[in-house]
């Protein structure tokens, strides 16, 4: 299908009666710019006819600055027409680097495919991670991990829950030295 002329793109816009410059510069700003309206689509998406919809945005915010401000000269309507469709093509690029998700949950296959051997590569690292630990600390930093309160956790080991409070976050530093993370998590 071919793309339609620069005067075709006028015809969906609302110009405000009693403004007929408005139409007439924008007609001449649009000639001016509709080569490189279709040279920048075909260079930055790869299909020139995306130039139609990104000079219709243009031609649209272009009429509504135009209505609201100072009449301009058609050299600067040319310009303020290529700045908004610049900023429309920035718009659609960023628009496309985002990620999209496709599909939905329920195309996922039922079983997915699991490590045989993270449930033992897991203890291992825990091991390592917790191995100067005394074995109290350990209990109770595994204990306060499923949300045990500080006063259980002390009766269980047999002591207060100011020094089992203090010898964890001991612990826990330590364990965030070791793996060069500070407290934040960075």
């Amino acid at each position: 299908m071919p793309l339609p002329s620069p005067s075709d793109l006028c015809w969906n816009v609302k110009f405000p009666p009693g403004q007929e410059w408005i139409e007439e510069t924008v007609r001449g700003a649009i000639e001016s710019n509709w080569q490189r309206a279709q040279s920048i689509a075909r260079a930055q998406f790869g299909d020139e006819s995306l130039a139609v919809e990104i000079m219709e945005v243009a031609i649209q915010k272009a009429v509504n600055r135009l209505n609201n401000g100072a009449p301009l000269e058609p050299d600067e309507v040319s310009l303020v027409l290529s700045r908004f469709c610049a900023q429309e093509v920035r718009r659609r690029r960023n628009g496309n680097r985002k990620l999209v998700f496709l599909g939905s949950s329920v195309e996922l296959p039922a079983s997915p495919v699991q490590n045989q051997f993270s449930s033992v590569d897991s203890t291992i690292d825990l091991e390592v991670i917790l191995h100067d630990i005394p074995p109290g600390v350990r209990l109770a930093l595994l204990m306060r991990h499923s949300r045990t309160r500080w006063t259980e956790v002390a009766a269980i080991l047999g002591t207060s829950e100011a020094s089992i409070r203090v010898r964890c976050k001991r612990a826990l530093k330590r364990i965030r030295q070791r793996l060069g993370v500070n407290e934040n998590g960075k």
